[in-house]
């Protein structure tokens, strides 16, 4: 296996892939892949990996996170790799989440695909350390919340596009509550065997690509063609960094344009009428097991 880290935007994120006092990845271990619009940054991101020994690749972008991540997984199939653990190039392993998917493949029977449980969100604050925040929700409180009072009071919208918006969130969470796993909003996929990694992410949206390609995994789960587990971070592998704002937070363009809801609710609703969701349903949990000395932690986010 190897880490496959998608990159886009922000370089010194790419770097504390290799940073001692964070991952610390060895750069024969990880594979780079480029892909953005932005040029200085493809010119950054490309002198880094040039001067690190990192084996690095730039694709084609058209602004899509589906496109990026679709490359990845091309890359990744025309390699000689066995599994691939997709990183996001804004966010960060924990040193016990690089030792985590580095012995994966050590199992008698190793999984087609992962999902996260108990995520965890970070803000990196100005003195370098991590402010953590749960990535799971309250199903309830979010589907008895007025978001039509919301966007008027707080955003300034008019009440039909407010009322509009209000139904799209009830819907999204509705759905989301139904078929996700748990309290999780998005059970984000770190792992990925050959067989999963031809199950690409949709690129004709912009948000929810990663959601929809999770329900692809579980649906070939449930039909007996694909091995998927879930792990539960306690203690953390992965973090999603929210020190800058996210691609869904800069569509959404300030809690004032969820027009993304609807071509998402769209796409599930197809998945919906084709029996490609199921309510309900469980995957089984990872079993690992660790050294008696071992001791790598996460940054100190699970105490």
């Amino acid at each position: 296996m190897r880490f496959y880290i998608l990159t886009s935007n922000d370089q010194p994120a790419l770097g504390r892939f290799f940073d001692p006092k964070y991952s610390n990845l060895d750069p024969k271990d990880a594979v780079v892949v480029i892909n953005t619009l932005n040029d200085y940054h493809k010119r950054l991101a490309k002198s880094f990996c040039e001067k690190n020994n990192i084996e690095y690749y730039i694709t084609e972008s058209d602004g899509t996170p589906a496109t990026g991540k679709n490359s990845l997984l091309n890359i990744f199939l025309e390699s000689e790799d066995n599994y691939c653990c997709l990183v996001d190039g804004d966010d960060l392993l924990t040193p016990h989440g690089v030792w985590f998917y580095k012995n994966l493949e050590s199992l008698e029977k190793v999984p087609d695909a992962l999902f996260l449980l108990n995520q965890k969100s970070v803000k990196l604050k100005p003195e370098n350390t991590l402010l953590s925040q749960p990535f799971t929700v309250n199903y309830d409180k979010l589907l008895d919340f007025d978001y039509t009072k919301f966007f008027i009071e707080e955003h300034g919208l008019e009440e039909d596009q407010a009322k509009f918006y209000h139904d799209l969130h009830k819907d999204y969470y509705n759905q989301s509550k139904k078929y996700s796993e748990g309290a999780e909003a998005h059970s984000r996929v770190t792992w990925f065997s050959r067989k999963a990694a031809e199950f690409k992410f949709p690129n004709n949206i912009v948000v929810g690509e990663d959601t929809l390609q999770m329900y692809m995994l579980k649906d070939q789960a449930v039909l007996g063609n694909l091995d998927v587990r879930t792990t539960d971070e306690k203690p953390a592998t992965y973090l999603y960094d929210q020190t800058k704002p996210g691609a869904v937070a800069m569509v959404s363009q300030g809690n004032t344009n969820y027009e993304w809801m609807q071509f998402y609710l769209i796409q599930l609703k197809q998945m919906e009428d084709n029996n490609k969701l199921h309510k309900g349903v469980t995957l089984p949990k990872l079993i690992m097991q660790y050294p008696e000395d071992y001791s790598l932690g996460d940054y100190g986010i699970t105490r």
